[in-house]
């Protein structure tokens, strides 16, 4: 096998798409040539760093229907010849197939994203969350009243009262953030596990907030999302939008939101 031929079906081995006899090929020449195995530890490296860091999004029902219903479409004429054209090429197929699907996923999510702005928000906030995180890890806890006062200079807008931290809660920065051209006044806050919460503080106008998944929580009922594994809370109160995301699970979310919600 050329290396040629050998590249073009490392990223159908690496999904566990080719099989049989085309698969042992590739792994016959991968183990023989130390150009085409370093391809493949790339393509592996790769899709591992897609799958780890990647958001992911539910493609939403109408786009599903669409989909489907072209799917469902008669066949045009000279299906049977692309057919038995496909037959005699199976290591294309693969690819091909790949290619369409990317393709499909990317201009539906592109399309569905442009129409959910709050979705649109969401990835954005969480994207800031899991760098705050980071950020955060090893600083010390700063002096709360400190803090908000600093910020209150930096951001342009009202946002107190706000959520200074408890026994339980610790506030360990405070920052401005853009968030899709909106600026944000932003509050990191960690735990006794070790688990971060990011607050982001908004002046309300042009943020909508969706009527349905509306989490109840005693009397409130915030609109509620989870992306990438992290609980997300948008509510309005006072003249600000409020953004909330967590690494913690659903009770503690709700736990939590009720420490910022109740801040006087």
């Amino acid at each position: 096998m050329e290396c040629s031929e050998a590249r073009e079906n490392l990223t159908d081995l690496n999904r566990g798409r080719l099989e049989g006899e085309p698969a042992e090929a590739v792994r016959a020449h991968v183990g023989q040539c130390a150009t085409c195995a370093a391809a493949l530890q790339r393509e592996v490296e790769v899709r591992a760093l897609i799958q780890a860091q990647a958001p992911r999004y539910t493609a939403p029902p109408a786009l599903r229907r669409r989909i489907q219903a072209a799917m469902a479409q008669p066949r045009p004429a000279g299906w049977s010849a692309w057919r038995a054209w496909l037959r005699t090429h199976p290591w294309t197929v693969g690819s091909l197939a790949g290619a369409v699907a990317v393709l499909l996923l990317v201009w539906g999510g592109t399309l569905w994203m442009a129409r959910d702005p709050v979705s649109r928000l969401a990835a954005r906030a969480v994207a800031e969350h899991v760098e705050y995180s980071k950020e955060m890890m090893n600083r010390p806890t700063p002096d709360p009243p400190a803090l908000v006062q600093e910020l209150r200079s930096q951001v342009g807008f009202s946002f107190e009262p706000v959520f200074r931290g408890d026994s339980q809660v610790r506030l360990v920065a405070g920052l401005v953030s853009d968030l899709l051209g909106k600026r944000a006044a932003t509050f990191v806050y960690r735990d006794g596990s070790g688990r971060y919460t990011t607050l982001f503080l908004m002046p309300e106008a042009g943020t909508t907030i969706p009527a349905e998944n509306r989490m109840p929580i005693e009397t409130f009922k915030p609109y509620h999302q989870v992306t990438s594994g992290r609980h997300l809370l948008l509510w309005k109160q006072r003249d600000l939008a409020c953004l909330l995301v967590s690494d913690l699970d659903e009770a503690g979310m709700a736990a939590m939101f009720l420490k910022v919600r109740k801040a006087t």
